[in-house]
């Protein structure tokens, strides 16, 4: 975020711009990282159940085993599903105080007022 000191909008629309240009920098940087966790998790299952199929294929290991093996791959998944949800909420929390950081700039740059002092600091 920007330095929002000496932010003042001369209207609705300067502050929408704002806004809605600082929540898109917020979702890109959430995406940026959680894709690369999700991502590299998936691409974790796949060699896997590949390597697996293979082992089985090979006679390398059992069908039990195998079995075994998914299971805990499928515990894991349901994990990262978890953490996915559990980020999602991160992200929501992350851009409520990112649009009140802006509102409470607005107010206290044109008020002298710091109705959020955990979201604006007085410089």
């Amino acid at each position: 975020m920007t330095d929002l000191s000496n932010f003042d909008p001369n209207s609705v629309d300067d502050l929408l711009e704002r806004i809605f240009d600082d929540v898109k920098d917020v979702g890109k940087e959430w995406l940026n990282e959680n894709s690369d966790v999700v991502g590299g998790y998936f691409r974790s299952l796949a060699e896997a159940a590949l390597q697996t199929r293979f082992s089985l294929e090979a006679g390398k290991i059992s069908a039990e085993y195998a079995d075994q093996v998914l299971h805990m791959q499928q515990a894991a998944f349901r994990q990262t599903i978890k953490y996915t949800r559990f980020m999602t909420l991160v992200l929501s929390q992350k851009i409520v105080d990112t649009v009140f950081t802006i509102i409470a700039y607005v107010i206290m740059n044109k008020t002298g007022l710091n109705l959020f002092p955990e979201l604006a600091k007085n410089t």
